[in-house]
């Protein structure tokens, strides 16, 4: 499956995501159909950032191309980091970069961003990242008004606040600074995303972002994955998983026909099962602000929002 670029070269900007301890304070498109990238929710596609913006971009990811591999990234000093995220994937953590850098300077991101694609960790992008003091103006890195720093506190020293700023290197229906990625789960599990216009429509938009956290409980990374860590072993989730498994080739079947009616009805039954799931692993976590914050970041993930 080729997933193409947003431009000839967009990158993702991703932070890890806290779970252990808070949440995020914070144009896709169907490869078989050829539809054009769109700007979904107010969020600009790759296309509408100013042409300055796309060059910066592409200075990041030539940048990057050299840690194009998990092996070349360990090589080079990062190290993974909380596991894989269905809508992020997995956070590789440079953290020499980390001590040193101001999250500023293009060509030195202090974060990589690895999700399976074609059944292999493919580098979908790279995270800005530096403690600031809270308060402080963040950098001027992207021209326009489209890209956004989010701050961690809970993440930081006393006294600081981990500030960051994401960007897409793949495809993403909510433009290329979204904080998540709701097609990331789709290639992990062999699908083509649908049509990102559908985005759209609140049921619609509910429906692919909950199928694609129904997918991700078929990616075995996914599943052992930082949402799974606080989750009692009690749940037993396999036949969910496997009636979402069985799913899959109706989907891509449904898909590749044009068949909106059989894809919208196989979706449902996915993430019906999906829910179910959800909800026992909710139930399942004892720390009650935990799991009212792992419920406020599949909120986050189910809605693409990202607040700051």
């Amino acid at each position: 499956m080729k997933v193409r670029s947003l431009l000839p070269t967009v990158v993702l900007l991703v932070a890890p995501a806290a779970l252990t301890a808070q949440a995020h304070d914070h144009a896709g498109q169907d490869a078989a159909a050829g539809h054009d990238h769109a700007a979904i929710h107010g969020a600009p596609a790759a296309e509408a950032l100013p042409p300055a913006a796309l060059e910066q971009i592409s200075l990041v990811e030539a940048s990057v191309a050299e840690f194009a591999s998990i092996d070349a990234a360990t090589g080079s000093g990062f190290r993974a980091a909380l596991g894989m995220i269905p809508t992020m994937g997995t956070h590789w953590v440079n953290r020499e970069r980390m001590r040193n850098g101001a999250g500023a300077e293009l060509t030195r991101p202090e974060h990589l961003m690895f999700s399976p694609i074609d059944g292999e960790e493919r580098l979908v992008g790279v995270a800005f990242a530096y403690q600031a003091t809270p308060g402080e103006a963040t950098p001027d890195v992207f021209v326009g008004e489209s890209d956004a720093w989010h701050t961690h506190p809970e993440l930081s020293p006393p006294g600081q606040e981990l500030t960051m700023l994401h960007v897409w290197f793949v495809p993403s229906p909510d433009g290329p600074f979204a904080g998540h990625n709701p097609w990331l789960p789709f290639w992990a599990a062999g699908l083509e995303p649908p049509d990102a216009a559908r985005l759209a429509d609140p049921d619609d938009s509910y429906r692919i972002r909950a199928l694609g956290l129904a997918l991700s409980e078929t990616v075995e990374a996914a599943r052992e994955g930082v949402l799974s860590r606080f989750v009692e072993s009690r749940v037993d989730a396999e036949p969910g998983r496997e009636r979402i498994r069985s799913l899959i080739p109706v989907l891509d079947a449904a898909q590749k026909a044009g068949d909106a009616a059989a894809w919208n009805a196989a979706a449902d039954e996915a993430v019906a099962e999906w829910e179910q799931i959800r909800e026992a692993s909710l139930s399942s976590i004892r720390v009650p602000l935990i799991r009212e914050r792992l419920t406020g970041f599949y909120e986050q993930m189910l809605s693409g929002g990202h607040g700051h």
